[in-house]
């Protein structure tokens, strides 16, 4: 003899079983809009199947409260969408490294830090001591140092600081300003608050720094044969 198997259990319930099934389905998506709209859509079914098949009020309160409270958060997203503006370089920056990011996200994130002009000479790391600063260069030049000896030069477009915050240790050499420079930075605190509390952001913030650091290695593997050339 083998087991039987309820169909009803199935065929019945094919309403509930596709409410948690999209609920389930929510926790797999990575953009918050497309987890609330899952979530609104497993309420919604949820509500018809409390209403239709189980005829529990209880149900159908509590899954109404469910699309009423995403509906109102997806409000704020689209409110704060609308509402971000950016300037030249702004878009510059979120065109390079902020593309997983709305724009509400990504106006909330440039907030944290402030754009300064920097002059000639300024340090933004020291070797072997942690940063107070992740800087992104927007125009300008930075010399890079180690051991004593210049390594490379950074152009604009360019994080400096973000090898010690994926590290969580100090900086791995000294980089000084060799032209006036234009650049976005944020305090060190911040982004380490920002780690523990919005992993959104900051994953597609670290994805910009490994991006970075590829493009920092290339560039600086292309120079090698004129330099071994010219040695």
């Amino acid at each position: 003899m083998f087991p039987t198997v309820d169909t009803s259990f199935i065929t019945e319930g094919w309403a509930g079983h596709l409410s948690y099934l999209l609920l389930v389905l929510s926790m797999l998506m990575r953009r918050m809009l497309w987890l609330r709209l899952c979530v609104i859509a497993s309420a919604l079914v949820g509500i018809a199947f409390d209403f239709f098949w189980l005829g529990n009020p209880v149900g159908v309160f509590w899954q109404a409260l469910l699309v009423a409270v995403n509906v109102a958060e997806l409000t704020i997203l689209w409110r704060n969408d609308r509402r971000a503006v950016f300037s030249d370089e702004e878009d510059g920056f979120r065109a390079r490294f902020l593309l997983g990011l709305s724009p509400g996200r990504a106006r909330r994130f440039l907030d944290l830090g402030r754009w300064e002009d920097l002059p000639e000479g300024k340090v933004l790391t020291v070797e072997g001591e942690t940063p107070e600063f992740l800087c992104y260069i927007a125009s300008g030049e930075v010399a890079v140092h180690s051991g004593g000896r210049l390594v490379r030069v950074v152009a604009d477009g360019h994080f400096i600081g973000e090898m010690s915050l994926l590290g969580e240790g100090g900086a791995v050499a000294t980089a000084i300003l060799q032209t006036p420079a234009r650049v976005w930075r944020i305090e060190r605190a911040k982004v380490v608050r920002l780690r523990q509390t919005n992993h959104a952001t900051m994953g597609v913030l670290e994805a910009a720094f490994a991006r970075d650091m590829r493009a920092k290695l290339v560039f600086q593997n292309t120079l090698r044969p004129k330099e071994d050339a010219s040695a």
